[in-house]
Parts: structure tokens; sequence; C-alpha cells
């Protein structure tokens, strides 16, 4: 079994996304000065692993970008996660134990499973430390691994996206606050509760930016279930983990139907609602936009550049 979410140390960073209808990739400065500079972002259409991988090679040798080191995206199909009470076990026996826990989860041998885990925080109700448990395929790992050797990248880490968020500034910079970020893709979204740079709860839904698109001022039911998924979200959150309430939604991306739609929401809100602005720290007026489908990869490319 390998693990997943070992990296080293690395002076560039690009990071990455295999999307179903393409690539998404991001390059920020990870120098000692403007660390986390958005140098370029762009979507790769692509369909299928060959594809994305030739729009990838095609992109690197381009844009002279080999030797790169990059962080690589499982897409979500790619990986499971289970939840169970941590082994009491040596850690260096605490691998081989998360396999015997999930061996009987995942479809596959456990002997051919790449393995990796965070801890849960503690919540009121639950003092018994749990993990989450992320487990592929190898050949499926494998895959990323050689695609990315192929494009000749250097791959330094591969990550998820329920956990690359906590790599943005604003969750960086949140001590003692509490955070909901809600990122919307075409026909899906994601939401997270941060509290301080802690993941407490991760949220996936079938409501994204072509569902805003219908709702109009004679039918905003698109919003009033977006607010459910956040208002249950948060109460959960509340009751579970005893840490008061919301400090703040951010949005991304920012566009007409996103405001529109944070708009509506501050309406029955009770926190602040404000929008990710990549590149506002930059000190750099001619910054690039973020391409509204390489957040994930940006939250990627951002890794261990503040610690």
């Amino acid at each position: 079994m390998g693990s997943l979410f070992s990296s080293t140390r690395r002076d560039k960073q690009i990071g990455l996304d295999f999307q179903p209808g393409g690539v998404a990739v991001v390059q920020v400065q990870s120098g000692r000065k403007q660390t986390g500079r958005l140098l370029h972002s762009g979507y790769l259409p692509a369909v299928g692993q060959q594809a994305q991988a030739l729009a990838l090679r095609n992109w690197v040798s381009d844009n002279r970008q080999q030797k790169s080191s990059c962080v690589c995206l499982l897409a979500d199909d790619d990986y499971d996660v289970y939840q169970i009470e941590e082994p009491k076990v040596e850690a260096t026996e605490l691998k081989q134990a998360l396999g015997w826990c999930i061996k009987d989860l995942i479809d596959y041998e456990v002997d051919s499973a790449v393995i990796d885990s965070y801890p849960m925080p503690l919540s009121s109700k639950n003092n018994i430390q749990q993990l989450s448990v992320v487990s592929a395929h190898e050949s499926v790992v494998g895959a990323y691994v050689e695609c990315i050797k192929s494009a000749g990248l250097k791959l330094t880490a591969i990550d998820v996206h329920d956990l690359v968020v906590q790599y943005l500034h604003c969750i960086q910079q949140g001590e003692n606050q509490t955070q909901v970020l809600l990122s919307l893709a075409e026909s899906e979204g994601a939401l997270a509760i941060y509290h301080d740079t802690d993941l407490y709860v991760a949220r996936h839904f079938k409501t994204g930016i072509n569902q805003l698109e219908q709702a109009d001022d004679e039918d905003q039911g698109v919003y009033d279930a977006l607010l459910l998924e956040i208002q249950r979200s948060m109460d959960y959150f509340e009751s579970s983990y005893g840490l008061g309430s919301i400090s703040r939604l951010l949005i991304h991306p920012k566009l007409p139907q996103t405001e529109k739609m944070g708009v509506y929401l501050q309406g029955s809100a009770g926190f602040e609602i404000d929008f990710i602005s990549v590149g506002e720290d930059n000190l750099n007026d001619k910054a690039p936009a973020l391409e509204p489908h390489c957040f994930h990869a940006y939250c990627a490319a951002m890794r261990g550049l503040h610690s």
C-alpha cells in the first residue's frame, strides 16, 4: 500500500485538476517574494485519459514548463473516503490497520490500494478520534503519475478536492474564525466549513451555475434549495462542535449568476457574504484573472506556500 499525501519541498508550483471535460492548470509564484501570485490559469478541453495526457504534454511543451513541480488532484470518481474510528495501534502499524478496516468496503484487493488518512476534529458529541481514510486503486494513481511524468513535470504531491481549500490565503489567515466556502461548477457544487485551518464539514450537491442561470425573479427555488443545503451544514457544525456561529460565507466564482444568488442569500443570512478574489494580494494591477474552472487547481498550487 502506498501513500497519497506525502510531498517534497519545491521552488515552483503548478496545480492540476483533471475534470470530465478537460484539465485545469494553474501556475503560481512560490519564491520568497509575492508568494502565491497567480501567474497563469487555463482550461485544456480534452475528454478521456489519453486526450488529457496529450493536452497536458502540449501545454508543458508550449510553455516550457518541463521539470516544474506540480500538485495533482485526483478526480472525485477516482477515490473513496471512509470515516472510521482511529485504530489503537502504533504509528508504524497504522497504514496496515487502516487497510484491514476498509478491506470489506472497497471493491478491489487491499494490497492494491493506495491509502492515506487525515484526522477529523473531535466533536462535543463524540470524543473518540475519527479518521477519514482515502483509498484509491494503485493502477488509478499510477495513471496520474505516468501522465505527469510523460508531460515532463515533477510530481511533488497528490491531493483531493476537499482538503486543498485549506491552502487558500483566507483560510490560512482565518485564526479563530469559522468560514464557509461555497464553490460552484457547471452542474454541481461543494461546501466546506473551516474553523481556523481545520476542515469540519465537507458536502457535495447537484446544484451548479447552470441551475442558477434558470432562476428568475418569479422562480427562485434553486436559491432556496442552496440556502437549505448551507443552513443544514451550519446547523450540523454548530450542534456537533459547539464552536459558535459562522463568521462569513465565501463564494467562488464571481459571476453575474453567483452575484445575484449572493444578494438573495444575504437577505436570509446573519453573517457576511463575500467572494473569493484570487490575486487581491498580488500587488500587481496586471495580475491575470483566475479562470472559473481552475479554483481547485489554484488551491492545489498553493499547497505548502504559506507554511
